[in-house]
C-alpha cells in the first residue's frame, strides 16, 4: 500500500508548486506584475513552475497575457468554444508564432528580464537534472516529486483552460479550484486582473496579501 502515500505526498507536494510556481509565480506575478519579488523570489518561483510541468515561462505567461486580450474569441489561444473542450484539456494547442509582431508586444517585458530566459531555453534542461538528481536519490523520490505532480499538472491546467469558460465567457469551478491552486474564480480574475485575491478562499491571493506585499489592486494592462 506504499504507493498510495506516493500518490498523497506527491498530490500534496503538487500543491504548494502549483501554488507558488505557477499561481503566485507566473500568473499573479509574471503575468499580471500584482506585486514586486526580488530575483531569488524569481528563481524558486521558475524552478518550481517547471516542476510542475508548465514548460516555457515565457510561452506560458505570453499566452495568458493573449487569452486575456482575446478572451472567448476566435484569436484566444485556448478556448475551448473554438478549439473544443478536450483540444484544449488536453493540452493540444498553442501560440501561432509567440515572437511575431502582433504578439511580440506581450512578451516585451520577459524579454528584458534574463531569469525568464534562461528557463525559456533550459527548461528541459532542468527537469531533467532535477529528475535525475531525484533517482539517484530514489526512485521513490522521483515518482513523488517529479512525476506525479507533472501528470496532476497536466490534467489539472488542461481543465484549468477548458473549464474556466463556458457559453464565451469565465466562470467559476469548483474542480479548478480543487486541482489547481484557487485559480477556479475565473471570471473574477477576468473582470480585475489586478486584483490578487479573488475569493476568501483563494490560498494564492491570502499568500500574495499577507506575505508578497501586493500592490494597490488596479486594472492589468493585459485584461
Amino acid at each position: 500500500m506504499d504507493y498510495i502515500w506516493y500518490v498523497l505526498f506527491g498530490f500534496l507536494w503538487y500543491q504548494v508548486i502549483a501554488i507558488f510556481g505557477i499561481s503566485v509565480g507566473l500568473h499573479r506575478y509574471f503575468s499580471h506584475k500584482q506585486f514586486q519579488g526580488s530575483k531569488t523570489f524569481e528563481i524558486v518561483c521558475l524552478t518550481l513552475a517547471t516542476i510542475a510541468g508548465a514548460r516555457s515561462p515565457l510561452v506560458w505567461v505570453g499566452a495568458h497575457r493573449i487569452h486575456h486580450v482575446y478572451s472567448d474569441t476566435d484569436k484566444d489561444p485556448h478556448s475551448p468554444d473554438y478549439l473544443g473542450f478536450w483540444r484544449v484539456f488536453l493540452n493540444l494547442w498553442n501560440v501561432d508564432s509567440i515572437w511575431s509582431f502582433a504578439h511580440r508586444k506581450y512578451i516585451r517585458d520577459l524579454i528584458d528580464n534574463p531569469r525568464i530566459m534562461f528557463f525559456h531555453r533550459n527548461w528541459k534542461v532542468v527537469y531533467f537534472l532535477l529528475s535525475a538528481i531525484t533517482i539517484m536519490i530514489s526512485i521513490e523520490l522521483f515518482v513523488t516529486v517529479m512525476l506525479i505532480p507533472l501528470i496532476i499538472s497536466f490534467f489539472a491546467y488542461g481543465l484549468f483552460n477548458a473549464g474556466g469558460h463556458k457559453n464565451g465567457g469565465p466562470i467559476t469551478n469548483i474542480w479548478i479550484n480543487i486541482l489547481s491552486a484557487g485559480e477556479g474564480f475565473h471570471d473574477i480574475h477576468h473582470n480585475n486582473p489586478g486584483q490578487a485575491r479573488l475569493h476568501k478562499y483563494d490560498i494564492s491571493g491570502f499568500i500574495i496579501e499577507r506575505f508578497l506585499y501586493e500592490k494597490e489592486t488596479r486594472s492589468s494592462k493585459f485584461s
